[in-house]
């Protein structure tokens, strides 16, 4: 396994440097069968808590005993939250949970969901009967949650795997939301297993809009009246990205210490935003949660997080989503322009020094997705959304001596 993590140790999680290195190619094949190959071993998303947790995702090219090869998502865990249920391999007192996809310990649905023919009987249950369906998984975050969308001849839905005990909170929140406002109506769903299956939306998603140049889209108003909409009552408190900033901060600083001075400073300016009233918000407003037709919305998507919180967080997470989308998009001008249009219609209902710091607090968020998905050049691109945030320091500092 290649990885630029060899250097990442901490005394308080030795699991880290057993699954960021050389041992982890061995450990994966524990959860294979045992007359299979394994050929190699690549290290495609990881979830770090400091001192405290670690699981890793791996994606292994497999040699069957059987003949021929395949490719297989094993996932690994230590620390704290480590699943009990799960393969577990002790060594020098560390210990490592090990599952294979879709046998996630704590999504027990996930392995009908990803299996064609309990879909079949899934969507015959509700009303959509299908001899014939193609799966394609479109997001896996190990231990949390899953995406899975279906398609037949007649149908296309979504089938959403989370933990059981957020079922039923799930499915009320597109209950209500669905009466005020275009979110995906609930099908139906498993409380036992963890399932609900999601109505399929029109249009495509605002980051996919920008990207391919277009300029008939959603304008502020209409951003902000979308927002407006989504009714009172629905969820508990949300954290924004200020409140979230320490955190972000110090994952960065233990995989890039060398940053560690600008992301403290970082932090210190974000804190300074000033209180605003609760109200309704989506909780992770940006350009992939919004679908667009005709160059209006036509669906709001992935309503999980909703519930109540700070106006400027919701419009701060889109701005800075957008920035750090234009960081490496051939349609940089364009998601700049759209991204500008939007600021100055959102300064009309913000305080615009505010707004502007709690954009660089939710880019420091987006400057963990490269470590996360351990994308190539993960530092580089680190260290492009660290400044980034800077910049947006900067931009509030000038908006403040403009009032």
């Amino acid at each position: 396994m290649t990885s630029d993590l060899h250097h990442l140790n901490d005394p308080a999680l030795p699991g880290l440097a057993v699954l960021t290195g050389d041992e982890a190619s061995g450990l994966v094949s524990a959860a294979l069968d045992p007359d299979d190959r394994v050929l190699d071993v690549n290290l495609v998303q990881i979830r770090y808590v400091p001192g405290k947790s670690v699981v890793a995702q791996f994606s292994v090219k497999v040699q069957l005993a059987s003949g021929g090869t395949t490719r297989e998502t094993i996932v690994a865990a230590s620390g704290r939250g480590a699943p009990s249920t799960a393969l577990t391999l002790s060594a020098d007192g560390i210990e490592i949970a090990l599952w294979r996809y879709p046998n996630d310990p704590a999504l027990p649905g996930l392995a009908a969901a990803a299996d064609p023919a309990a879909v079949i009987g899934l969507l015959g249950q509700l009303g959509a009967a299908a001899t014939d369906v193609r799966l394609r998984r479109r997001a896996y975050r190990p231990g949390r949650r899953a995406v899975i969308e279906a398609i037949t001849p007649q149908a296309r839905i979504f089938i959403k795997v989370i933990r059981p005990s957020r079922v039923a909170a799930l499915q009320d929140k597109h209950t209500v939301m669905a009466e005020h406002l275009p979110v995906p109506h609930s099908l139906g769903w498993s409380e036992d297993r963890g399932l609900v299956a999601l109505q399929a939306m029109p249009g495509k998603t605002l980051r996919n809009s920008l990207e391919s140049g277009k300029r008939r889209l959603p304008d502020g108003p209409e951003l902000l009246a979308l927002l407006d909409s989504i009714p009172a009552g629905v969820g508990s408190s949300v954290k924004g990205p200020v409140d979230r900033a320490a955190n972000h901060a110090g994952l960065l600083a233990a995989v890039t210490p060398q940053f560690s001075a600008r992301l403290a400073a970082l932090v210190k300016a974000v804190s300074r935003v000033g209180p605003e009233p609760e109200v309704p918000v989506h909780g992770d407003f940006h350009s992939s949660q919004i679908l667009v037709r005709d160059g209006s919305v036509a669906g709001l998507i992935d309503v999980d997080t909703a519930g109540r919180g700070e106006r400027s967080n919701d419009l701060a997470v889109m701005l800075a989503h957008l920035a750090t989308l234009s960081l490496a998009s051939k349609s940089r001008r364009n998601i700049d322009r759209y991204g500008t249009t939007l600021m100055a219609a959102f300064d009309e209902h913000v305080d615009p020094r505010d707004l502007r710091l709690r954009t660089a607090a939710a880019v420091l968020g987006f400057a963990t997705g490269p470590f996360r998905v351990q994308q190539q050049r993960w530092v580089q691109a680190t260290e492009r959304r660290v400044a980034l945030a800077e910049q947006w320091v900067d931009s509030a500092q000038r908006a403040s001596s403009s009032k």
